[in-house]
């Protein structure tokens, strides 16, 4: 999709705070298999990951990855877009992200 991601970072309240400002997507892997697990947009990505922070995620180690696309994209694009990248993981795998439909707390 042409995607610019930041390189990833353990899933830390620390590290969140730093993800860049805007809107965008985010990858959540696991730290050891390096499977994603999650695959979210926010119009806020840092106050987003922040919140992801506070899961349980079943004491799994997590990373992220993000990609901000801007200040002015509209809603209902950053949604296509994450719905692009969890078809195109469904398409690769044949299954969706661990925690993509289920609750992590």
């Amino acid at each position: 999709m042409g995607l610019e991601w930041s390189y990833g970072k353990p899933l830390t309240e620390e590290n969140a705070r730093v993800a860049g400002p805007g809107a965008g997507l985010y990858l959540l892997s696991d730290i050891v298999s390096q499977e994603v697990v999650s695959i979210g947009q926010s119009s806020d990505c840092a106050k987003r990951l922040l919140g992801q922070c506070r899961k349980a995620w079943e004491g799994k180690e997590l990373q992220f990855s993000y990609q901000i696309i801007g200040q002015t994209v509209l809603p209902h694009n950053l949604k296509e877009l994450e719905n692009d990248l969890i078809g195109n993981f469904f398409e690769m795998y044949r299954k969706a992200p661990e925690y993509q439909f289920r609750d992590s707390s």
